[in-house]
């Protein structure tokens, strides 16, 4: 007992902060640290825009973002009010099961109530809010406009950062890599002496094309969100489209196995009209607002740092930087706010600061916090490599999902049990409860045919725009 006091008394105060990227997740990290941290200092290497607004950084910002119940819980704990905030700046919400449109594969999602709460808003709104939020405290600065080359120290301790070209050094006492898919932690630690870090990435070549439209109220569909997501091997075309502020409406269409929609107008139409869903006919009467905004990094990745044989003091990476979703499973921004809020429990278990290994219990600790997303976003992208000629592990996770979703689309206990476990406000052995499994059972003997009738999300179409 007696090492263990000396010990903790050892321990260098928490001094110095710094977090390496200022979207969602160095913006949550900064404000955790800001609790523990004499002063947080986040680099960017974007000049930020002083409103919401896109940056270079951040070229998904353009596309439609989801965040889980789960996160919004977390980053409303931090930021006490931000709900209200969002919907003081016209973003809209409401109970998931009455205000998403979910087209599965075979069938819609029922209209019930479900009691997982949804605010559909655009990225640069979250993120600028946010911001004004964390450069609110007393004690953090952001530095923009500054490019990280790598880190400073050794394969034992971090000690800070070069920043530019011309080697100049910012230190700190803990460096926070939040620096998104871009990242380039890994060729800096084998700057430092430290073995190569193996990394997973599971693609299912997807690639998105968005368009802003105006959509003033009253619009006929009577949603918030609606979506068609694709699924191996043979549903290819999906889209997902949310009324954000302002009384717009942020269209993104999707197409997996290399099937992406065009840049142009007339291809971003047409590859509306190629779905199974009255997508187009509401589009014709609405005015765009933007050009056709593409992007194609959506690939799975997860950085296994936790399998290091060593990892250095003094250095943590959370979000992106160590694992990266397929966007359209809208799981990054919840899990990068859940890396947040562990990062704050631990920190507050160690009140004389972070001492030896902590970083690298961090990272094992993320590592078991990111598992079961990761299985949630790839069981399904596994299956684009094998295509048509599906495996047979694919064959029964599609039997499995039909399952689900026919019996979602009639039984909303089965429905909103499947939303606490996408949304991660419970765990996934919600689904295994005893009225959940003999719902599914008698779906499997007796399939029967599921409801598909749009006019429940849809209703009738809206008068045709004046050209």
């Amino acid at each position: 007992m007696v090492a263990r006091l000396l010990s903790s008394r050892s321990r260098p105060a928490r001094r110095r902060a710094l977090v390496v990227g200022a979207g969602i997740a160095g913006l949550l990290a900064a404000r955790v640290l800001a609790d523990g941290f004499s002063e947080v200092e986040i680099v960017e290497q974007d000049a930020l825009p002083a409103r919401p607004g896109q940056r270079p950084g951040v070229p998904q910002g353009h596309h439609v973002h989801g965040l889980t119940a789960r996160g919004a819980q977390v980053m409303e704990r931090f930021f006490p009010g931000l709900h209200d905030d969002l919907t003081q700046a016209s973003a809209p919400g409401g109970d998931f099961g009455q205000i998403v449109a979910f087209r599965f594969p075979t069938c819609w999602s029922p209209r019930a109530t479900t009691g997982i709460p949804l605010q559909t808003f655009s990225r640069p709104l979250l993120e600028a809010h946010l911001r004004e939020r964390v450069l609110s405290l007393r004690n953090v600065r952001v530095r923009s406009g500054v490019r990280v080359t790598g880190l400073t120290g050794g394969p034992g301790r971090v000690t800070g950062v070069r920043a530019r070209d011309t080697g100049t050094v910012l230190a700190a006492d803990l460096v926070v890599d939040a620096s998104g898919r871009a990242s380039r932690l890994p060729g800096w630690l084998t700057g430092l002496g430290l073995p190569a870090v193996a990394s997973t990435v599971i693609d299912a070549h997807v690639g998105y094309a968005s368009r802003l439209y105006a959509a003033p109220d009253p619009l006929t569909p009577p949603w918030a969100a609606a979506m068609e997501l694709v699924q191996a091997p043979y549903v290819r075309r999906g889209f997902m489209a949310t009324r954000v502020e302002d009384g717009r409406l942020l269209v993104t269409l999707q197409g997996a196995s290399d099937d992406h929609p065009p840049h142009d107008p007339d291809g971003f139409t047409a590859f509306a009209r190629s779905l199974r869903t009255p997508l187009a006919d509401l589009l014709a009467h609405l005015t765009p607002l933007t050009a056709v905004r593409r992007y194609a990094h959506c690939a799975n990745r997860r950085t296994h740092y936790h399998r290091l044989p060593r990892w250095p003091d003094g250095l943590i990476a959370l979000g992106d930087s160590v694992c990266a979703f397929n966007p359209l499973y809208g799981q990054g921004m919840g899990v990068a706010a859940m890396e947040a809020e562990l990062l704050h429990t631990m920190l507050a278990r160690l009140p004389a600061g972070p001492g030896h290994g902590f970083t690298r219990s961090y990272q094992q600790r993320v590592a078991e916090l990111t598992r079961r997303p990761w299985i949630m976003s790839t069981v399904q992208d596994r299956g684009w490599h094998l295509g048509p000629a599906a495996d047979r592990s694919t064959r029964v996770t599609n039997a499995v999902l039909t399952t689900v979703q026919r019996t979602m689309s009639t039984d909303p206990e089965v429905f909103r049990r499947f939303l606490a476990a996408m949304h991660m406000t419970q765990s996934a052995a919600v689904l295994l409860h005893p009225r959940a499994v003999r719902a599914l059972a008698v779906t499997a003997l007796r399939p029967g045919p599921a409801p598909d009738d749009a006019r429940l999300w849809w209703g009738r179409p809206a008068p045709r725009r004046p050209d």
